[in-house]
């Protein structure tokens, strides 16, 4: 999907493998990368292993309907996402907006107080990359 809007939760980790984060968390990935991969331009290899689950929608959609379907796929893996906070791992919650003049919806998401406690308890940073087009 071209310009698609995406929400994606992701952990890096330098010590434990994919398997090792999948075992952890209770759930494999929909993408990963492992380290020693080539990442991306100008490629270097990653020095990391990298989990993700991710929903992405057309760049029409509304982000919000890609964060309602990520929400209760990641909520029940709090315990596990928590302990790899704990041991190191690098949590993230990733959002991808493209955002323009003819958007149907307007160019805001929310985030409500039991998802913000969830990102906290596992120690998630959060980044939001919008673009105009």
């Amino acid at each position: 999907m071209k310009n698609k809007r995406s929400a994606i939760l992701l952990v890096e980790s330098k010590d434990l493998s994919v398997e090792e984060i999948s075992d952890i968390i209770g759930q494999r990935p929909d993408r990963f990368r492992r380290k020693g991969d080539p990442g991306l331009t100008p490629a270097r290899p990653l020095k990391v292993n990298v989990w993700e689950v991710r929903e992405e929608v057309a760049h029409e959609e509304y982000l919000g309907l890609a964060l309602e379907r990520l929400w209760p796929r990641i909520l029940p893996l709090e315990h596990g996402l928590a302990e790899l906070a704990q041991r190191g791992s690098f949590i993230q919650l990733s959002l991808v907006q493209w955002i323009s003049e003819a958007d149907p919806h307007q160019p805001g998401f929310g985030l409500d107080a039991q998802v913000l406690r969830f990102l906290a308890g596992i120690n998630a940073q959060m980044d939001v990359d919008q673009y105009a087009h």
